[in-house]
């Protein structure tokens, strides 16, 4: 899944989401297309398919790159989640800025499923 990516009326959502694998130092062949009703205030999420799931494990280890870049600095990518794993998730994230606001000394992340720092 990708979020942040700007949305255009009659995008070539393919290309634009080539771009950013490329931006990552990656040329993987994808599909990829927006999911969720269009709305003027919000920014729809991409959902991206490749062939294998190696590619998709190589593409998210280097996903952190993209905030070095200005372009695509807004723009997060996250692995497919069930329902389940969303709200797993969701209370991992509520759970990290609380830590956050109090541990201001530490670097907080989230890996494996359990909140990470360091000091």
């Amino acid at each position: 899944m990708v979020f942040g990516l700007c949305e255009e009326e009659n995008e070539e959502i393919n290309s634009k989401v080539s771009e950013v694998m490329e931006s990552l130092g990656e040329k993987p062949r994808v599909e990829a297309c927006r999911i969720g009703k269009k709305s003027p205030s919000t920014t729809r999420p991409v959902k991206v398919s490749f062939s294998s799931s190696s590619i998709v494990q190589q593409i998210l280890r280097k996903s952190s790159k993209l905030s070095e870049t200005a372009k695509f600095i807004r723009v997060f990518l996250a692995p497919d989640r069930t329902a389940e794993e969303r709200a797993q998730h969701k209370q991992l994230v509520l759970e990290l800025k609380r830590r956050a606001e109090v541990e201001k000394d530490k670097k907080l992340f989230i890996r494996g499923g359990k909140i990470c720092s360091f000091e």
